[in-house]
């Protein structure tokens, strides 16, 4: 990796989400050709995971290293999990970012499945965190951490799906206990798992990054639902460099109806996973979508009173 920046990327995963995870790397590799990625995937112990694929799948790039780790948080330890929401135990996995990499490697970039990059990360792997303990980027407008955790307005509140985190800091400070002591003492107040136990802990050691590194789907939503000016959320659609399918609509499903799907069709294709087919791509669902092409937005609103 001559004249190559060496940039450490952690990704959990499972066997369903394994696909996911190869479009996110695949797009990650084709768009930031400056770095050379020593990516970490874990899984949890006992699953079987098509190491394989995955590994073929990135063959055709050559800025990489790709390890595989298995890892199950410990048992003796209170991790809730929302019942209501599709959060796994997998989730809490990240919390263990320091068990993953040597102790030479001082920051690392965490990124969820569901993602795509669609520009270099060069600029973000780079970013000065002026001693902050990670960055992250905020979710414009919540009040989550007010509402659930006791925040203030002004704490903000981030989204944990990109974490570039100074991992010597973390050892250091040994940040983990700090997280696992706060989700015993607030076990019944973390809706969303660690990003809420994340915010409770760090909302004053993170450096708040620009919205255009974790663009989630608020930023899409017509008509607009974020606090922000039209001209910056059209400003952060240009610019974006990570698409996060956050929430229930996911660009592997046949009816999701995300601008920016055709990205993540786009980065499949190019895996080992290029014959998907979307298990929702039914008869009933082809034509259900047909005809939303044609209905206009009020005959579609109107119909939505029926369901």
């Amino acid at each position: 990796m001559p004249n190559r920046t060496c940039a450490q990327i952690l990704l959990c995963s499972n066997s369903l989400f394994l696909q996911h995870a190869a479009v996110c790397l695949t797009s990650l590799l084709a768009n930031s050709p400056d770095l050379f990625f020593d990516i970490v995937v874990v899984s949890r112990e006992g699953e079987a995971v098509n190491e394989e694929k995955l590994q073929r799948s990135l063959a055709i790039f050559c800025n990489h290293s790709l390890r595989f780790r298995q890892f199950t948080p410990p048992p003796d330890r209170l991790l809730p999990l929302n019942p209501r929401a599709h959060y796994t135990l997998d989730n809490w996995t990240r919390l263990w970012v320091e068990e993953f990499f040597g102790a030479d490697v001082d920051r690392v970039l965490y990124l969820d499945c569901d993602m795509v990059v669609v520009g270099s990360v060069a600029p973000l792997w780079k970013i000065d965190l002026c001693g902050a303990l990670l960055g992250a980027v905020d979710i414009p407008g919540s009040q989550r951490g007010v509402q659930n955790l006791g925040m203030r307005d002004e704490d903000g509140y981030f989204n944990s799906g990109v974490l570039l985190i100074d991992l010597a800091q973390w050892r250091r400070t040994r940040a983990l206990d700090t997280v696992l002591r706060y989700v015993s003492a607030n076990p019944g107040r973390l809706p969303d798992l660690d990003q809420d136990a994340l915010n409770g802990c760090f909302h004053d050691r993170r450096m708040r990054l620009d919205y255009k590194w974790n663009v989630i789907r608020p930023f899409f939503r017509e008509p607009g639902v974020l606090p922000l000016p039209r001209a910056e959320v059209e400003a952060v659609r240009r610019e974006a460099r990570i698409i996060h399918f956050n929430g229930w609509s996911k660009p592997w499903t046949y009816l999701c109806n995300h601008p920016r799907k055709a990205e993540y069709e786009r980065y499949l294709r190019m895996t080992e996973w290029r014959d998907f087919v979307p298990p929702d791509r039914t008869v009933a669902n082809r034509l259900r979508k047909g005809a939303s092409t044609i209905l206009p937005l009020g005959v579609k609103g109107f119909l939505k009173t029926f369901r």
